[in-house]
């Protein structure tokens, strides 16, 4: 019986009609999607195609939004390079050009067994620029002056062969 009075009762629409406005379809769905990927990937940060900029002393806060590439690389504020010394004791040296003339560290390779006449390596006055500079080496060997008695005189000579490592940093 009560099966038979729920088959009867009869659902009717309202007088206005059903309002379906507020309903979305599965084309709305997809264009809400759509658009709203949109947005993202317009309000995302871009690739820049541009060399990175050279690191300073003291950085700086950046401005402009852009992404670095993940195979960007950033230009080196620092060189270092490898020479050898001639007959004369120089060396010259190059590197990609700097933003300014360098300061120099340089640093002469000794074998263990040289140790006490380890080589003095100096960048040549004059000769510094933002793309290279020459190197002088000098050895010191110590003699004894017999006629002053037990007086004990460097020398100081050009150094031929010394393999030397150069690190050149702009002034700061």
């Amino acid at each position: 019986m009560i099966a038979a009075l729920i088959a009867l009762q009869v659902v009717s629409a309202p007088a206005g009609g059903v309002d379906m406005t507020s309903l979305t379809t599965k084309i709305d769905r997809a264009q809400q999607a759509a658009d709203t990927a949109a947005q993202a990937a317009a309000a995302a940060c871009q690739p820049s195609a541009t060399i990175p900029p050279m690191e300073t002393v003291g950085g700086s806060a950046g401005s402009g939004e852009a992404c670095r590439l993940a195979n960007a690389v950033q230009p080196r504020i620092s060189r270092t390079v490898q020479g050898t010394t001639t007959a004369g004791g120089t060396g010259s040296v190059t590197w990609p050009a700097m933003p300014s003339p360098p300061r120099l560290t340089v640093t002469p390779y000794v074998a263990s067994t040289s140790a006490a006449n380890a080589p003095l390596c100096f960048p040549v006055a004059g000769t510094v620029t933002v793309t290279g500079a020459t190197i002088k080496c000098f050895t010191t060997q110590s003699v004894t002056v017999s006629i002053l008695g037990a007086v004990v005189a460097p020398i100081t000579t050009a150094a031929a062969g010394v393999t030397f490592d150069v690190l050149a940093l702009p002034a700061s």
